[in-house]
């Protein structure tokens, strides 16, 4: 790691119930404290909508009969259903490597990611480009099943997607990379293995200027976590605002 790198947190979580995982993240972006790299998963299988996604054009209802959790994101995009996944969140300053808006900055992410998966699983994941993958369905409501350019491809199906939120200066990066896809959605890629943590966090890290280092929640988060948990992200009302 460079001498100039700025030392930053990286959190790795146990799996969570869906609410909080996103009080959490929503917790990074509004306290601001330092730049963090946050790797997750999830308490149950959840779906979670984009910030401006139509709760009507999902199976909500489905979704919780079979036990899972439903919740609405902080960052925009379409819906995912965060089964067996990796899902990471970054909040950092809009400056050096994340500077220029959230398309720039999200092409040098997933660049990064790409090359530090392709080292990892001896396949290369790759920017979609301008071209569709066989994964793309018109119209679609599902995050996996509409691509962008600046997606993850893997043999023609959609691996990684994030979303972006930005906030005075600062910006929060959403990003779930499939291990296994999930029966519902068996046309999108999957990694098919756990990818090493370590890698991928030092990969960033070298990339965007930063030392992640092993940290943890301060009380304050957490607490800021529950209230927002409980007022917010775990409310009917509030997944079904739109």
């Amino acid at each position: 790691m460079s001498a100039a790198a700025i030392p930053a947190r990286r959190i790795d979580d146990p799996a969570l119930a869906g609410a909080l995982n996103m009080a959490l993240d929503e917790v990074l972006l509004a306290l601001r404290r330092e730049p963090t790299l946050r790797f997750y998963r999830w308490a149950r299988p959840t779906l979670s909508l984009g910030w401006f996604q139509a709760a009507d054009e999902l199976p909500l209802a489905a979704v919780r009969a079979r036990g899972g959790d439903v919740v609405r994101r902080t960052t925009g995009g379409k819906a995912i259903l965060h089964q067996d996944e990796l899902t990471y969140s970054l909040c950092a300053p809009e400056t050096g490597a994340l500077a220029g808006g959230p398309a720039k900055a999200m092409r040098r992410l997933h660049e990064l990611l790409a090359a530090e998966l392709a080292r990892q699983a001896g396949r290369a994941p790759a920017l979609r480009g301008p071209r569709r993958l066989a994964s793309d369905v018109p119209g679609s409501p599902w995050c996996f099943e509409d691509s962008s350019p600046l997606d993850l491809g893997l043999d023609g199906r959609k691996l990684l997607g994030s979303a972006a939120r930005r906030r005075r200066g600062w910006i929060l990066f959403h990003g779930s990379l499939v291990v296994r896809p999930p029966a519902e959605t068996p046309g999108i890629a999957g990694l098919g293995f756990e990818p090493d943590r370590d890698g991928l966090a030092a990969a960033l890290g070298r990339g965007l200027g930063y030392d992640f280092r092993p940290g943890r929640w301060r009380e304050e988060e957490r607490a800021t976590a529950k209230r927002i948990a409980a007022a917010r992200f775990g409310r009917e009302e509030f997944t079904r605002r739109r």
